[in-house]
């Protein structure tokens, strides 16, 4: 590949961010809101860094790198629609529909 050229999935790299937190979801108000809509623990913020600038003429390539991400794979967490349980993405992927 040459240089400044683009990889196969565009070129972006992401990095799984488990430190960050959203208080946004963790206050007292929200967190009775949830519980008063029976969704509090169904629902999550996870945060991943990317390392280009993101350019919305080429978010098709950044959506399907994101989810092809080595990165983002065994990290990302998806609330499973028979189980109620929380799985990861590399647990889900064999039922994934190819995009």
């Amino acid at each position: 590949m040459a240089t400044g050229e683009l990889g196969d999935m565009g070129g972006y790299y992401f990095r799984f961010l488990p430190q960050k937190t959203f208080q946004s979801l963790s206050s007292k108000e929200i967190t009775s809101r949830l519980r008063q809509w029976s969704m509090l623990g169904r629902i999550k913020a996870q945060a991943f860094g990317f390392d280009q600038t993101f350019q919305a003429y080429r978010k098709d390539d950044f959506v399907m790198a994101f989810f092809k991400d080595p990165n983002v794979i065994p990290n990302l967490k998806l609330l499973s629609d028979s189980s109620g349980q929380w799985i990861t993405l590399g647990f889900a992927s064999g039922r994934l529909r190819k995009i």
